[in-house]
């Protein structure tokens, strides 16, 4: 068994820092991170009514809410004392959060059958996986987009495209494949910090496009300004949007004189794979 606190994260430095500083503790501890070590120590052996003594020590010693309380609940939880256990999870959640999925963490176990638990089941469910809680909405705008395309240029096709949903649905992958040659990936995300949406192109020939973007009137608008080839400056436009039939064009476009006038790069449906 392992501390609660750990398991439920992998905290590998937190455990490894804790080792280092136990290994020079004595039998009575001169600070907060030594009655933790001691309390966690507790905890891992089953002693928890001694673990519960230890790890309130290092609280009131200062040892930092998030982990102390956590794992002072895990040591409550095994004793049967419910209701202290859920009381400090309750000031995790509400201050610096909890550390995350905490349905699977066995000091926990005798708590599952709690409606405050299962309360804050959810919450630590919808904080570890923000982009799929249907309340970040943001993060769906170009869902649109996701799936396995033949890409055409007019009639002609171009290429292959697959799209997908990584990383807990953060992030809009693109693989490319052009049947001409030339293959490239982009990510896509909403940035929730500033608000807006940004792609990060790579290409095989070593091309690099960052662009930021939202959604505006049901499209995806990215726009990018960067050095041109010739001198000057390039502006660039690239614009996703949904058409009938569960189509998605991607329009590219550039700008060599401040955005007065614009020419078009490329002009690419995409369409279902059957």
């Amino acid at each position: 068994m392992t501390p609660c606190w750990s398991r439920s994260l992998g905290c590998v430095l937190f455990l490894c820092a804790l080792a280092a500083f136990g290994a020079a503790q004595t039998a009575t501890p001169t600070s907060a991170n030594g009655w933790e070590k001691l309390g966690t120590d507790d905890l891992q052996a089953g002693k928890y009514a001694d673990a519960i003594a230890l790890l309130q020590k290092a609280l009131d010693n200062g040892f930092p809410a998030q982990i102390g309380k956590y794992n002072l609940a895990c040591a409550y939880a095994r004793t049967g004392q419910n209701q202290k256990a859920l009381d400090l999870l309750e000031a995790v959640a509400a201050g610096p959060g909890l550390p995350g999925p905490i349905a699977g963490d066995p000091d926990l176990a005798s708590l599952a059958g709690e409606p405050r638990f299962q309360k804050l089941v959810a919450a630590s469910q919808r904080s570890a996986e923000p982009c799929k809680d249907r309340a970040n909405a943001q993060y769906r705008q170009l869902d649109f987009w996701v799936g396995e395309w033949d890409v055409f240029s007019g009639q002609q096709k171009v290429g292959d495209s697959s799209v997908q949903l990584i990383l807990k649905d953060c992030v809009v992958f693109e693989n490319w494949h052009g049947l001409q040659g030339g293959d490239g990936k982009s990510l896509n995300k909403y940035n929730n910090v500033t608000q807006q949406w940004e792609q990060f192109w790579v290409s095989d020939s070593g091309t690099t496009n960052y662009f930021k973007g939202s959604l505006v009137d049901g499209a995806m608008r990215y726009s990018l300004e960067m050095p041109g080839p010739s001198g000057g400056t390039l502006l660039r436009h690239l614009t996703f949007s949904q058409l009938p039939e569960g189509k998605v064009r991607q329009l590219s476009e550039r700008s060599m004189d401040g955005g007065k006038t614009w020419a078009t790069e490329y002009d690419l449906v995409y369409v279902k794979k059957q």
